[in-house]
This record gives structure tokens, C-alpha cells and sequence, in this order.
């Protein structure tokens, strides 16, 4: 672009002065409108309701957020709930099912039916055998002690 079109004013020419004076100037007049202060007011209006709508806004939307936290709380708390449920209904199963076991296993005919299995018997005779008493003898602190032993052990044959 080393070669630029030169600019040109275009009043500079006398072609175009003729139509310019026969239009003549335009000037703007105030019909009706409204004063400088009634335009800052209503602009001070328009930002007090933009800070008004932008409080509600966040009012509006800490509304839904803690609506949102409520929700999962409870369906958090509801699966919880199921949880717990089944867990206790197993439970009760288990019981029931160990109780019956139990009653079983603890029955007169399911004792002689294990006793005849294993090949055990009744005995014969009962007798009983008389110990004498220990001569183990232990000290303050609970630990055996050899020379209370051995003086229980000569007192008892006295």
C-alpha cells in the first residue's frame, strides 16, 4: 500500500455548497422531556431495584441451596434407614434359626440320639475322691512363694 488514496473534504468543493445551504442546520429541540434531575432519579431508581433484585437473587438462591442439602439429608437418612431395616431383619432371621437349633439340640431325644451314636453309656457306678488341700502358697504380690509352699507342705503332714 505505498501508493494511498489522497483524502478529499467534500465542502471543499463548490458543487456541494448549493445543497448544503438549502438544508439548512439542524438543531435539536427539547419538547416534554424530562429534567436532569428526574433523569438521576429515575437512574438512582433503576440501581436501588438492581441492588433489590440482586439481594433477592442470592435470598432466592441460599433458599434453594438449603432446600437441596434438606433433600439429600433425608435420602441419605431414608437409605440409612432401609440399611438398618435389613440389618434387622436378619438379625431376627439369625435368631430365630439359632433358637430352633437350640431347642433341638437341647431336647432329651436328640441327647440319647447323640449318646447312642458316639457309643457312650451310662456309668455304672458313682464314687468320689477326696483331695487334700493345696500346698501351693502364693505372697503379697501374687506370685508363688517357695518357702510358703514348703511350710505348707511339712504343716500338712504334721
Amino acid at each position: 500500500m505505498a501508493n494511498a488514496a489522497r483524502a478529499y473534504r467534500f465542502d471543499a468543493y463548490p458543487d456541494y455548497a448549493p445543497e448544503r445551504e438549502r438544508r439548512g442546520d439542524v438543531r435539536a429541540v427539547r419538547t416534554g422531556s424530562r429534567s436532569a434531575e428526574a433523569t438521576e432519579a429515575r437512574g438512582a431508581l433503576l440501581v436501588t431495584a438492581a441492588k433489590l433484585a440482586a439481594v433477592v437473587f442470592v435470598f432466592v438462591a441460599a433458599l434453594c441451596f438449603g432446600r437441596i442439602a434438606l433433600t439429600n439429608a433425608a435420602v441419605t437418612t431414608m437409605i440409612e434407614s432401609d440399611v438398618l431395616s435389613a440389618q434387622i431383619t436378619e438379625a431376627r432371621t439369625s435368631g430365630v434359626s439359632l433358637e430352633m437349633e437350640q431347642s433341638v439340640l437341647s431336647s432329651k431325644s436328640a441327647l440319647n440320639a447323640a449318646v447312642k451314636r458316639l457309643g457312650m453309656a451310662a456309668p455304672g457306678a458313682i464314687g468320689s475322691l477326696e483331695l487334700s488341700p493345696d500346698v501351693v502358697a502364693l505372697d503379697a504380690n501374687g506370685s508363688l512363694s517357695l518357702s510358703g509352699s514348703v511350710k505348707n507342705l511339712v504343716g500338712n503332714r504334721v
